[in-house]
């Protein structure tokens, strides 16, 4: 009930800002252009009536701002459109958000997903804070200082266990049916999104976390780094990567496709915007696998998509995400921002993979070749003391195919 009275931001943001009290015939002032009228009366009146009875006295205006905006940009589009993508972020998550696209955050060194509705830790970082500590991949992080993790999203979760370097953060963690406390002290985060080396003769292995900033300069360093050793066969890993800039997922595609587009977006006014590719890359012949599971979405489907279409490589491993939208940031007065579906793509041959969340098995990107990973603690991992490719059951599908 909470959240749904909170849904409509603006009664709180007039008493947060305005005073206890608010008249209604304020409230076209904060619109330049209104195409709606809200009830402001009754939601002040509800927020009152909250601040007066609720069972635990201190009500948070600032607190209430936050997520009753959070409600309006996310509940409202997600409960009437499907919509799990646009949010309203505080100015601490936005600065949280661009030093992970900038690749240099305070953090511990350990990578999130969501697995049956638990959040498992997927990847713990060497030399950082989290290996140290003795936190392990597939621990479930069932509390985040002493707050219960039920019902966060993998970026809720992460959102909190960020932080200034030097803090500490308490996580308990399930662990062989029994949950065990973690005091980690935060340290800077250095997160290349781009990582390769040569896993057999002629072939290079890239791998891309994330399509941040600087991925597409570092892709085209290693690529051709690659390709000056020798190697002629490419494994292009995309799994659990969850996106990020579009023209980043352009120009790596642009690095394989010569010529032809490599996304089409579409606004609510039906107009499209093309995206080709530079005509500037350095393996259009080279043989490409690109490797993909259900944690690729968003930039990183777009790639696997362009490559599939442009028949320049073949798709391994599971089906993807399902993420067929594209989001901008529109900045707010406070220092947050509006993180706003814009837009939809779509693959070269014109197709949506865009997941109806009605429908669990609608959308995203159909493999070539379907090949589960037999277990998480199997997956390639670049950066391990002693890194082995051959456990890996998809890295393997993927040297056999190249063959």
């Amino acid at each position: 009930m909470l959240a749904l009275l909170l849904v409509f931001y603006l009664g709180i943001l007039t008493q947060f800002h305005l005073g206890a009290t608010f008249d209604a015939a304020l409230a076209p002032a904060l619109f330049a252009q209104p195409t709606t009228t809200l009830d402001y009366k009754t939601l002040n009146e509800i927020w009152q009536i909250m601040q007066r009875n609720y069972a635990k006295p201190g009500l948070s205006g600032a607190d209430a701002f936050d997520a009753a905006s959070k409600g309006l940009v996310h509940g409202l589009p997600s409960a009437k459109f499907g919509d799990d993508f646009s949010a309203y972020r505080t100015p601490g998550e936005l600065k949280a958000d661009r030093a992970f696209l900038a690749g240099s955050f305070g953090g511990i060194g350990a990578t999130m997903s969501s697995q049956a509705g638990k959040l498992v830790i997927a990847r713990v970082l060497p030399s950082t804070p989290a290996q140290q500590s003795g936190l392990q991949a597939k621990d479930v992080v069932v509390t985040i200082d002493a707050q219960t993790t039920n019902g966060l999203t993998v970026d809720q979760a992460v959102n909190k266990i960020r932080g200034n370097v030097g803090t500490h953060v308490r996580l308990g963690v399930l662990r062989s049916g029994a949950v065990k406390e973690f005091d980690i002290v935060r340290a800077t985060i250095i997160d290349p999104s781009v990582e390769s080396r040569d896993i057999a003769p002629g072939v290079l292995y890239i791998r891309i976390t994330k399509f941040a900033e600087n991925t597409a300069d570092n892709f085209h360093t290693a690529l051709n780094a690659g390709l000056q050793r020798g190697d002629n066969k490419v494994v292009l890993d995309l799994r659990e990567n969850p996106g990020g800039f579009v023209t980043a997922a352009d120009n790596v595609v642009s690095e394989f496709v010569k010529s032809g587009l490599s996304t089409t977006l579409v606004g609510r006014d039906g107009k499209k915007e093309e995206h080709h590719v530079t005509g500037n890359g350095l393996a259009y012949t080279q043989t490409v696998v690109v490797l993909v599971d259900s944690q690729t979405a968003s930039a990183a489907e777009i790639t696997a998509g362009a490559l599939k279409d442009n028949h320049r490589a073949r798709i391994i491993g599971d089906k993807t995400f399902g993420k067929g939208s594209v989001q901008t940031d529109y900045p707010v007065s406070n220092g947050g921002d509006v993180h706003l579906t814009i837009a939809f793509w779509y693959t070269p041959s014109g197709r949506s993979i865009q997941r109806d969340p009605t429908n669990p098995n609608s959308g995203g990107i159909v493999p070539d070749q379907a090949v589960p990973l037999d277990k998480p603690e199997h997956f390639f991992d670049i950066q391990a003391p002693t890194p082995d490719p051959s456990l890996d059951t998809q890295v393997q599908a993927a040297l056999v195919a190249l063959k």
